[in-house]
């Protein structure tokens, strides 16, 4: 994300109060509600929302509402806390162009108020070209996840720690300013990377420093971990400048060595593809000899201070062991036999506690299996009574009398009403005629004349039927016929004087 410091002129005190607030949450909320915003800024709830909505239009903060409302720092937003307290300390007054990317920082020129120029790195851990830094750095330690902002100011905290370590003991470093949350302040070196020169007058000479520069770095008990031209200044009177920290390691570190050697290697590939120059003589690590606990100093990774007071501890035991007396001898025999006794009381109250145990599973199996007899045998019961109830039910069912009823028909009993459509009860009553019917004539045969008439006169009921449903007469009563659908009825009354002359 580009810094654009423009906004900090627009940003009031309650915006900045609503980003520290927001920073405060973030130690244990993803997305921090808005309720706990105002609470910790110690606004309003219309002053806190106010505010909130304008570093989002800034693109200050981020926001979420799948869950509940909630927010959080952007790293733009974490740029301006840091910018403005250093701008609060008078270190910075301005803030220039921006003079170099990393795969985890970005490099602006700032400068105070006397217009000295200054160097400003933001750490910005997270990127898509730098995703696993959590397995290839140390900076969790003991936790398991963290935030990329946390992470990032964990790394700038570290590399300022280096930086001022390395510039007090005499090394071509930058020299530290000050630092806040993930960003820090150093001094400009006039230079350029070494990547960018094609060509040098004394490549031997700048060989023999490179190599010496890391000799002397693991006799302070450090190594670089990324020494390459990447990270190697050159000015014009071809003088070196070291940069870039992070990921310094310890000689005391389990892969030490591998990374010595890297460093060594990088420089002799490089110089041996640009400059043709073969490096016949390089140190090892094995040559390498510590003189000096800078990186406990500095607590690299690797080697801390507990790891070095654990050192100690155990040679002083060594040697007291050495000159231990027979009387000792003794007394750790005593114990030996009191420990065994000790173990044999604990075997035997094992296996009391077993038999215990064996017993109460026993107890409790016998009381599952009596529960599960008695389930069946009430799930056994319930089915007996629903069996009856149906055939109860099916025989009060039989043989309805049906009553005859203006829309709607129900069964003489009201405890079991079958309620039918009256479309579907006039059906019902022609197929009884028709049963009715054919009951009256089983002695006789039809003559296909009567079949026929019979047919066209059920063929003329049906049509009727159709044309009242569709007119929607009554018996006994006209159709209601509105203004509107006048039209409408006079095409009707029409159809219907057409069916009853051949009726």
């Amino acid at each position: 994300m580009k810094l654009d410091p423009k906004a900090l002129r627009y940003l009031s005190k309650d915006d900045f109060r609503t980003l520290v607030a927001v920073e405060m949450g973030m130690k244990n909320h993803e997305f921090v509600p808005v309720s706990l915003i105002c609470n910790i800024a110690n606004l309003k709830f219309g002053g806190g929302k106010k505010a909130i909505q304008n570093l989002h239009k800034f693109k200050l903060l981020f926001h979420d509402a799948r869950k509940y409302d909630g927010y959080k720092l952007t790293y733009l937003g974490y740029d301006f806390l840091a910018l403005k307290t250093l701008v609060s300390r008078d270190v910075i007054s301005y803030v220039g162009n921006q003079i170099g990317v990393g795969k985890e920082s970005d490099i602006y020129v700032v400068a105070n108020d006397n217009n000295e120029e200054f160097v400003l790195k933001l750490h910005r851990l997270g990127r898509t070209s730098f995703k696993t830094i959590k397995n290839n750095r140390d900076y969790l330690k003991h936790r398991k996840s963290a935030s990329w902002l946390y992470l990032s100011r964990l790394s700038a905290l570290k590399e300022y720690a280096y930086m001022k370590a390395l510039y007090d003991n005499g090394f071509p470093v930058p020299q530290p300013i000050d630092y806040n949350r993930h960003c820090i302040v150093m001094s400009r070196v006039r230079g350029y990377p070494m990547t960018q020169i094609m060509e040098l007058r004394h490549p031997s000479k700048v060989y023999s420093d490179l190599m010496n520069l890391i000799v002397r770095l693991a006799s302070y008990g450090l190594i670089h971990g990324d020494f390459n031209e990447f990270n190697i200044l050159i000015n014009d009177e071809e003088e070196l400048t070291l940069i870039d920290f992070p990921q310094m390691v310890s000689t005391s570190h389990l892969n030490a060595e591998m990374y010595f050697d890297r460093d060594v290697q990088c420089i002799r590939t490089y110089f041996e593809k640009r400059f043709n120059f073969i490096g016949e003589k390089y140190p090892k690590f094995s040559d390498a000899v510590k003189q000096y606990d800078l990186d406990v100093q500095v607590n690299a990774s690797g080697f801390t201070r507990e790891f070095e007071k654990d050192f100690e501890t155990l040679n002083q035991e060594q040697n007291e062991l050495d000159f231990s007396s027979d009387d000792d001898n003794n007394d750790s025999d005593s114990e030996d036999e009191e420990e065994v006794e000790g173990q044999e009381k604990e075997i035997v109250d094992e296996k009391e506690i077993n038999n215990d145990q064996d017993k109460e599973q026993e107890s409790s199996q016998e009381e599952d299996e009596d529960e599960e007899d008695e389930d069946q045998e009430e799930e056994s019961s319930s089915e007996e009574e629903k069996e009856e109830n149906v055939e109860q039910v099916e025989e009060q069912f039989k043989d309805l009398a049906v009553n005859k009823n203006r829309e709607y028909k129900f069964s003489k009993d009201n405890d079991f009403k079958v309620v039918l459509r009256k479309e579907y009860m006039d059906e019902m009553a022609q197929l009884d005629g028709e049963r009715i019917q054919n009951n009256d004539t089983d002695g006789t045969k039809e003559t296909p004349e009567e079949m026929r008439k019979r047919k066209e006169e059920e063929k003329k009921k049906m049509i009727e039927q159709k044309v009242k449903r569709q007119l929607g007469k009554t018996i006994g009563g006209r159709p209601k016929a509105s203004v509107r659908n006048s039209v409408k009825n006079r095409s009707k009354k029409e159809i219907s004087s057409h069916i009853s002359s051949y009726s």
